[in-house]
């Protein structure tokens, strides 16, 4: 019975939005790489964005191989930065043990510092895909980039 309560709230608290409380500095930026400890996530599913003010404001929903996930975050990608696109890896802390059923998870982040003159189209990678958003067109859009994951 205990085992089965612990999985159940895993799986409830992976499931949870993972939200920035405050608005996080544009990662090109910043000269830090990207957390090693946080392996990609298999499957991005959604991406929409946003300009308010100075921010970017991005949200994603994904899919973590297993429940017990943490951590979510945006890593930024290495890319040609006069394509006017900016790649992300969507990434999160493996757990070390949790049930294994895949579950879905939700990564709502807000950058200040972005270049929002510099850039149209947002891409979020999984290890099995690639969602782009258009900023300029507020839809969905193909990715085309050739950025690698740092």
């Amino acid at each position: 019975m205990r085992p089965l309560f612990l999985a159940l709230l895993l799986l409830l608290f992976a499931a949870l939005p993972a939200q920035a409380a405050d608005a996080q500095p544009w990662p090109w930026a910043s000269k830090m790489p990207p957390d090693p400890a946080l392996v990609v996530l298999p499957k991005v599913n959604e991406v929409s964005a946003k300009v308010e003010g100075k921010l970017v404001k991005i949200s994603v929903k994904a899919t973590a191989p297993q429940g017990g996930f943490s951590e979510f975050a945006l890593a930024p990608r290495i890319g040609d930065p006069k394509d006017r696109i900016f790649a992300f890896d969507a990434r999160g802390r493996a757990p070390q043990q949790g049930p294994e059923i895949e579950t879905p998870v939700t990564i709502d982040v807000s950058y200040s510092g972005a270049p929002i003159d510099s850039f149209d189209i947002l891409e979020v990678f999984g290890k099995d895909n690639c969602i782009g958003y258009s900023l300029k067109e507020s839809k969905t859009v193909e990715c085309t980039s050739k950025s690698i994951s740092q």
